[in-house]
C-alpha cells in the first residue's frame, strides 16, 4: 500500500514539475500582444479623399507625428482638386492610402467593381513607387452606393488584389454623437487592450463633417496616451494580429552563455513581413544582449531582467547572448 501511495505522489510531483516548467517557459519567452509592448491599438481612417483631409487633417497629424489612412477615390473630383498633393507630397509624410475603389460607384456588377478596384490599386502603387508589389493594401467598401455582388465574389476580389477588409465604418456623426463619445473610444481601447478606431469624412469642412475641435481633441487624447497605444494603420494592425496568431515561440536552450529560441510562423513572409515584438527573460548578470536571427543581428538592453526586441515573422532560430564588452 505504501508503495502505491509513494508511486502516486511521485506521479503527481512529476506532473506538477512538468506544469511548472511549462509555465516558466511561457513566462520566460513570449510574443507580445501588440507591437512594442503597447497595451492597445488605435487607427485613424479617412474616406473619399476630401479636400479637408489635405488642408486640415494631414497638417494636424503631421504636427504630432501620427499616421492616418486615407481611402482615396482617384477618379473623382475631390482627389483631382488636390492631385499633386495626393500623388507627390502626402506619400512623403508617413501617411497610408487605402483602396476605396477608383470612382466610388459601388458594385453594380462584378466586372465593373473589379475594374474599379484594379484602377484604385494602380493609383496607390503609383503614389508609392518604392513599395514592393504585390503587397497587402487596406480596402474600405464605399457607402451609399449599390453593392450587388455576393459575399463570395467580394472575398474573391479581396484575395485577387491582396486587399485587407478594414473594420466596419465607425465615427462621428453617425455612431459617436459628441466629443465625449469620440474620446471614450480611446479609453475603451485601452481598458480592453484591443483595437479602437475612428473613421472620418470631412474634417472641419466638406461633407459629413467632424468639427475641428473634436478632431484635434481626439489627436491630443491619443498623444497623451501614446505610451499605451500603438497608433497605426489597418494593414499593419492586420499583419501583426495574423502573424501573432500564426506564430509559436519556444525556448530550446537556456544557460549562462546563451538562449536559443525557435520561432515558428505559419504566415506567408512575402505578404506578412511586419516584425513581431518578443520579450525574453535573461540571466540576472546580463546587462546588454546581442540578438541574432538568420543574418540579422541587433542589440537590446536588459530591463528588469528581460529584453524586448523585434523578430522577423519567419520560421527559424533566434540566439540571444550577453553582449561583448
Amino acid at each position: 500500500m505504501k508503495k502505491v501511495i509513494v508511486a502516486m505522489l511521485t506521479a503527481v510531483a512529476l506532473v506538477s514539475n512538468a506544469q511548472e516548467k511549462k509555465e516558466a517557459n511561457m513566462a520566460d519567452a513570449e510574443i507580445l500582444k501588440w507591437k512594442d509592448g503597447k497595451k492597445a491599438v488605435f487607427m485613424l481612417e479617412f474616406d473619399d479623399s476630401c479636400v479637408t483631409h489635405v488642408t486640415n487633417a494631414i497638417p494636424e497629424l503631421k504636427k504630432r507625428g501620427m499616421v492616418g489612412t486615407f481611402y482615396i477615390n482617384a477618379g473623382n473630383g475631390p482627389f483631382k482638386n488636390k492631385q499633386n498633393d495626393w500623388e507627390k507630397e502626402i506619400p512623403k509624410m508617413g501617411m497610408e492610402y487605402g483602396n476605396h475603389t477608383f470612382t466610388h460607384k459601388g458594385a453594380p456588377t462584378l466586372e465593373e467593381v473589379d475594374k474599379d478596384i484594379a484602377l484604385a490599386n494602380d493609383e496607390i502603387n503609383k503614389c508609392f513607387p518604392d513599395r514592393k508589389v504585390p503587397r497587402l493594401i487596406s480596402f474600405g467598401q464605399p457607402g451609399g452606393v449599390p453593392w450587388k455582388i455576393t459575399k463570395e465574389e467580394f472575398e474573391q476580389l479581396l484575395a485577387k488584389y491582396n486587399l485587407v477588409n478594414r473594420p466596419p465604418f465607425f465615427g462621428y456623426p453617425f455612431h459617436a454623437k459628441t466629443k465625449e463619445d469620440v474620446l471614450k473610444l480611446v479609453d475603451n481601447a485601452i481598458a480592453k487592450g484591443e483595437m479602437g478606431h475612428h473613421d472620418f469624412h470631412g474634417v472641419g469642412g466638406d461633407w459629413l463633417t467632424t468639427p475641428m475641435d473634436i478632431f484635434t481633441a481626439l489627436l491630443d487624447k491619443l498623444e497623451a496616451n501614446k505610451d499605451q497605444l500603438w497608433i497605426t494603420d489597418p494593414v499593419s494592425y492586420h499583419k501583426y494580429l495574423i502573424e501573432r496568431k500564426g506564430a509559436e515561440l519556444k525556448i530550446v536552450q537556456k544557460d549562462n552563455s546563451q538562449i536559443k529560441l525557435q520561432l515558428t510562423c505559419k504566415t506567408d513572409p512575402a505578404l506578412y513581413d511586419l516584425p513581431l515584438t518578443l520579450h525574453t527573460k535573461v540571466p540576472a548578470d546580463w546587462k546588454e544582449c546581442s540578438v541574432e536571427q538568420g543574418k540579422r543581428k541587433t542589440t537590446a538592453k536588459v530591463e528588469d531582467g528581460a529584453i524586448r526586441y523585434s523578430a522577423e515573422p519567419v520560421t527559424g532560430e533566434i540566439v540571444i547572448k550577453p553582449a561583448k564588452k
